[in-house]
């Protein structure tokens, strides 16, 4: 059920806040849990009970694990907890991915093939995961007690509006909410707002972006032109940040007409000025959760700079794995980790003394070569569509690019980069108020006019959905 599709805006999502806003304080939890429930029934119902079971095991071995604390059994409690959590994730989205590379491995060499399972990947899996390993890693290190009623944590996992793509909550940020919490008009207002910008752009931006991007990245090799693969590379960038922070605006929208405050999710990525401030500003709630949770661990930046190179090495291209079970996910993580410790290491002071704008010229250029990666299906359509990048003057073939994706691409890179560009500029403070007067109805336009196209379009799914 997608937060864009006509059934959930004008069907679901009304029922829902209609029966939770009207049920008694003590039974709203209740009542958002059942919606909630029913929400990830209807999309995955297969996997609804083993999700359920799984929740129903951390509730369990939670307890456990606070009770154990200070000795030696809280340990072997929490390795199980998390033991079972990874097996959960590991089943359903790599165990084929494992079976594939063995079988490319050993065949050529005479060994036999294992079969594969095609297990469907349940959606939102990894994001539940993660959820679920921090409530155990906050009893654990004693930043949160268990939830005191198991419906609690249920709706700490299902959640509907954070369910299928995040932002990921950690739980000793939501715990407090779960007992303590009001809604009033000004929650109503601010999240209404935010989730009609979010689906403004998701359907307005992103969707036309993915025509354009679906059409680069569908050719052969041997159509691939200099011009279309740069055109499509630019569509790809802008698609993947409209589609995802519109669909963390929509979640945290939602999640605030409920009473619940999710932690903001993106903050301009593309204005970063290295690699580091990128992942301060892209997918805050998965770096920060990496941080908390792995690099931390592993000894963060205590040591060596070679250490801390590892570290930070280590923890992304485990997130290039998370984000999904293909070669090019470890090789994006591995670029990343790779560019996050040139920063430590040398780029931050060597770069320093450069202009701010040229800083993020050259962050942005390579945040878009590692897009390369991240969206190619395969290891050789990535090294084919480089090949077509870097050789100016190769020719492919032509696309009718229309007005409709001309404008959606020059107002995305505008939004992308608005403090950047506005920067130098200083618009004049009577310009400011009448911009800041005129914005409400701005955003009344946007939203019916994202309103009206998906009601007559077919929607298109999140990009993230598949991680």
């Amino acid at each position: 059920m997608l937060f864009s599709s006509p059934f959930f805006l004008f069907l679901f999502f009304p029922l829902a806040a209609l029966a939770v806003l009207a049920a008694p304080l003590r039974a709203r939890n209740a009542v958002l849990l059942a919606f909630s429930a029913l929400f990830y029934f209807w999309g995955e119902p297969r996997f609804f009970f083993l999700a359920l079971a799984s929740s129903l095991a951390d509730y369990l071995i939670g307890a456990r694990l606070h009770d154990a604390r200070g000795s030696p059994g809280a340990k072997r409690w929490l390795i199980l907890g998390v033991t079972l959590n990874l097996a959960l994730l590991g089943c359903f989205k790599y165990l084929d991915f494992f079976i594939d590379s063995l079988n490319r491995l050993l065949v050529p060499l005479g060994g036999p093939a294992a079969g594969l399972l095609y297990l469907a990947l349940p959606i939102g899996v990894s994001y539940i995961v993660f959820e679920k390993i921090s409530y155990l890693a906050d009893i654990a290190r004693g930043r949160a007690a268990p939830a005191r009623r198991l419906h609690d944590y249920l709706l700490y996992v299902f959640l509907f509006p954070k369910l299928l793509a995040g932002p990921i909550v950690k739980y000793h940020d939501f715990e407090p909410q779960l007992r303590d919490r009001r809604v009033n008009v000004e929650d109503l207002a601010a999240g209404f707002s935010r989730f009609l910008l979010g689906l403004a752009k998701k359907v307005l931006i992103a969707d036309t972006m993915g025509e354009m991007t679906g059409q680069v990245f569908g050719l052969p090799p041997a159509q691939l032109g200099f011009a279309n693969a740069w055109l499509g590379l630019a569509c790809f960038t802008v698609q993947i940040y409209f589609d995802f922070s519109g669909y963390s605006d929509m979640a945290i929208g939602l999640a605030r007409m409920f009473g619940f405050r999710l932690m903001e999710n993106f903050n301009l990525p593309y204005v970063a000025q290295s690699f580091t401030e990128f992942w301060r500003r892209w997918h805050i709630s998965l770096s920060t959760w990496i941080r908390e949770y792995l690099y931390l661990p592993l000894g963060g930046s205590q040591g060596s700079a070679a250490r801390t190179a590892r570290n930070l090495w280590i923890c992304f291209l485990l997130s290039g794995l998370w984000h999904g079970a293909q070669w090019t996910f470890v090789l994006w993580g591995a670029y990343h980790g790779l560019m996050l410790a040139a920063d430590k290491l040398f780029w931050l002071k060597a770069s320093a003394r450069l202009p701010a704008c040229v800083r993020t010229a050259v962050t942005l250029l390579l945040v878009m070569l590692g897009w390369v990666i991240f969206r190619s299906s395969s290891l050789e359509q990535m090294a084919a569509y480089f090949a077509a990048l870097f050789s100016p003057g190769r020719e492919g073939s032509l696309f009718l690019v229309t007005r409709d994706i001309w404008l959606a691409l020059g107002v995305g890179v505008v939004l992308s980069l608005a403090p950047a560009l506005a920067a130098p500029l200083r618009p004049h403070p009577l310009l400011r108020s009448a911009m800041i007067g005129t914005a409400p109805w701005a955003v009344a336009a946007i939203a019916l006019l994202a309103l009206g196209k998906t009601v007559t379009v077919t929607f298109q799914p999140f990009l993230y959905f598949r991680f």
